[in-house]
Parts: structure tokens; sequence; C-alpha cells
């Protein structure tokens, strides 16, 4: 699972849906609203963004930031467009900070290979959340 994302003292954390929205805390088991757990699909995603996640630790001070990115896949795990950005709380420049860093990870990170070509459905759009100061490792 992610621990420190942030590589300082303050940990940020990333919430990955796939298909629907459904929230879980980012040391619980990713779920499925159809099918209980998603497993490793889920887990290799993260691990994927997480590789790529760098943030300056100045960007964490202040309030609390929530970012979503809304990716479309296709079939090979490459992104479909552009990703969807948007973001809550802290200051404008904690947004615009976080913003371009959790989009630069989906981009540096895909094409996702590691994505079971046979449940395609299940995954041809992630939503990923990244919430700066979440106090789960």
């Amino acid at each position: 699972m992610l621990t420190d994302l942030s590589h300082g003292n303050t940990p940020i954390a990333v919430v990955l849906v796939l298909g629907a929205f459904v929230g879980c805390a980012f040391s619980d088991v990713a779920q499925s609203a159809e099918s209980g757990t998603l497993g490793d699909p889920a887990a290799e995603i993260r691990q994927a963004v997480t590789t790529y996640f760098n943030v300056s630790p100045d960007l964490l001070e202040g309030g609390k930031v929530f970012v979503t990115v809304h990716v479309r896949l296709d079939r090979a795990g490459a992104l479909v467009g552009s990703p969807e950005v948007s973001a809550n709380g802290g200051s404008n420049a904690q947004r615009k900070g976080l913003s371009a860093a959790a989009l630069r990870a989906v981009v540096r990170a895909s094409p996702f290979t590691m994505l079971p070509k046979d449940n395609y459905e299940s995954w041809k759009e992630v939503v990923l959340h990244f919430e700066s100061g979440d106090p789960t490792p």
C-alpha cells in the first residue's frame, strides 16, 4: 500500500475508484460497487501512479486539498484524451500545485499495461482521489 507520497513529513493519500465512485480509506482494500474487491488491478494502478507522484512539501502546509482526476483508458491501458482534473480546499497555489502533480503522475504512469484485458469494462474509466494531509499512511 502507499505510504508517504510527499517524501516529506505530511502524507498524501490516493484513493482509486474503478468504474464508479466507491469511497475507501487508502489503507483499505479498493472495492467495486458491483463485485466486492478488485484486488490487484487497483493496487497496480495505485503503485504506478505513486511512483510518479512528487510534490513540494510546502504545498502540503495549510488547508486540506482534495484533487480528483478522471481518466479514460483504452484496451491497452493508455490514456484516451486528456484527464479531467478538479481540486477543492486549500489555497489557490496548493490547488494548482497538487493538481499539476496528480496529472503529471497519471500521465507519466500510463499506459497501465498491467490491467487485465478481459476485465476492460471494469477499468475503462478510473477516478483517482488525492487528498493532502490525510492521517492514514
